[in-house]
């Protein structure tokens, strides 16, 4: 299977297995012991994307990945006229419970960067630390071109035929447009798992696009707002200055707003930092987890 060999070479020793909730089962990764650690992936994302800092991570902590539904290997799910944020809060309260477990620090990414926060928000007992890696969707209702184009009617069918039928090209290329800094550091096993995964959910991701995207950019209900002021869980965002899905000054700006939030930048990387600056990253979640 692709995915075991991509995770057998970079992160020796990992464990899966399927976790279920009360919308079907996913998948957890699993790798090293010690404290428990939540990764969250992003929008038409997979928990596999975090596989090159999995190992460094598990050095410290029990680190759990796992896969949105309709993402990965998690089953199919129709997000149509799904509350979004409601439905982020129960995924996630579900997958605590399932690792029998209270609470768990949450690291996240753009999508699941906006799940974990509409969790914190509705249980922080339940979150002593959150580390949002990459702009987290709902920090403003700005997209890049490239997304609110898509779901332009004239172009969305063109759009999504073009989704269903992805090549390593064509990954490597929506890389460099939307998520890093360095798509040549990108291996060639790790687009392969990428585009397959397309091939396999994009019937659950244009349905989870209709819910959170219009041709504006994100839809005004997600877009937290005010609410960030209302976040009591410490809370950092490790944020890769070359991300074009929002400017880190967002992110300082929304910082400035509420004191148990800061910000740290990863210079010369993109919205997904830790792919290209993966030392950097892994020293800004473990700060993180370990301030006080």
């Amino acid at each position: 299977m692709a995915q075991a060999a991509y995770l057998g070479r970079c992160a020796p020793g990992y464990r899966t297995r399927r976790v279920h909730w009360s919308g079907g089962t996913t998948q957890a990764i699993e790798v090293g012991e010690g404290p428990p650690l939540l990764l969250l992936h992003g929008g038409l994302g997979e928990a596999v994307q975090w596989g090159n800092i999995l190992s460094s991570l598990g050095r410290r902590h029990r680190v759990v990945a796992v896969d949105r539904p309709g993402h990965g290997l998690a089953d199919p799910f129709d997000y149509r006229g799904v509350d979004v944020l409601e439905h982020a809060r129960r995924f996630l309260g579900e997958i605590l419970d399932a690792e029998g477990l209270s609470s768990m620090p949450i690291v996240a990414c753009s999508m699941g960067g906006l799940w974990s926060v509409a969790f914190a928000l509705a249980y922080p007992e339940r979150v002593p630390r959150l580390v949002l890696v990459g702009s987290p969707a709902g920090i403003t209702r700005t997209l890049p071109l490239q997304m609110r184009l898509g779901m332009l009617p004239g172009l969305k069918t063109l759009v999504r035929s073009m989704m269903r039928k992805p090549t390593r090209d064509s990954t490597r290329a929506f890389y460099k447009q939307m998520l890093v800094a360095h798509p040549e550091r990108l291996e060639d096993d790790f687009l392969d798992l990428l585009t397959a995964s397309q091939r396999r959910n994009t019937p659950s991701w244009f349905t989870l696009l209709d819910q959170t995207v219009d041709m504006f950019g994100m839809k005004t209900a997600l877009v937290l707002g005010d609410r960030w002021k209302d976040l009591s869980v410490p809370t950092t965002f490790v944020w890769g200055e070359r991300d074009v899905w929002a400017a880190p000054e967002a992110g300082e700006a929304v910082a400035s707003t509420n004191a148990r939030l800061r910000m740290v930048r990863v210079p010369d990387a993109g919205h997904a930092p830790w792919l290209d600056a993966p030392e950097l990253v892994v020293e800004a979640i473990e700060r993180a987890l370990a301030s006080e």
